[in-house]
């Protein structure tokens, strides 16, 4: 059995390559978030059914990672953390679909996590709300005056590698557990590797909370009013 990895579906556009298979996996993750967020809040009622109490549970809990970091005040970054762990989740959990079916020139779909650019994207975003967060509690001298300090080297260094650690630990954690499945599928037949594919399930749930409960604790951080 021949198998390759890392692999893409490049197409150019305005002089630049694209990940085009990333592309429209991301964009397909997106728009089943925002379905069924539009489904959730559009008939939003005082006496709740099943579907809008399992909702205000999902959002309980999605609320509970910044507030667990940052306290009271974390409820205001509630919309940014949820999103990124459901768009996150929705992006691992993508990869279990039966993509094989359908055949690309190049490459093949898979979660959009397992692109390095797109886990990139994500951690600088995380670090640049922060900082934003942090500037906009503190000030821009009151929020960057710690980079001038006798530490100030230090926080730089933290500065530079919280996007790497968080882009290579979703980005590894997610290709390696497709890499696998996809051997199992190969070597096995087709019922065994389920039991594979059920723990890529939990490691979505876990990869998905990390990377959320991480950016809480950089904002946490930044907002701080420890010095």
């Amino acid at each position: 059995m021949n198998l390759e990895f890392g692999e893409h579906w490049n197409y150019t556009l305005f002089g630049l390559t694209v990940n085009m298979d990333t592309v429209l996996t991301a964009w397909f993750a997106m728009i089943i978030v925002m379905v069924i967020s539009g489904l959730v809040t559009c008939c939003l009622k005082r006496e709740p059914g099943k579907f809008q109490s399992f909702a205000e549970m999902v959002y309980k809990a999605l609320e509970s990672i910044p507030v667990s970091q940052i306290g009271k005040e974390g409820k205001n970054f509630t919309p940014i953390i949820g999103s990124l762990f459901l768009f996150i989740l929705t992006s691992n959990l993508i990869g279990q679909l039966p993509w094989k079916l359908y055949h690309l020139p190049h490459g093949e779909f898979a979660s959009p996590t397992n692109d390095i650019n797109l886990t990139a994207t994500l951690a600088i975003l995380a670090v640049i709300f922060y900082i934003v967060s942090g500037v906009m509690k503190k000030g821009f001298i009151g929020y960057f005056k710690v980079f001038f300090t006798p530490m100030g080297l230090l926080e730089i260094l933290d500065l530079a590698t919280r996007p790497l650690s968080l882009s290579l630990r979703l980005f590894a954690n997610i290709l390696a557990g497709e890499i696998i499945i996809m051997v199992m599928i190969g070597l096995l037949p087709l019922i065994l590797p389920i039991p594979f594919m059920l723990f890529e399930v939990f490691v979505a749930f876990i990869q998905a909370f990390i990377f959320s409960i991480l950016t809480a604790s950089y904002i946490a951080g930044a907002v701080s009013d420890e010095e």
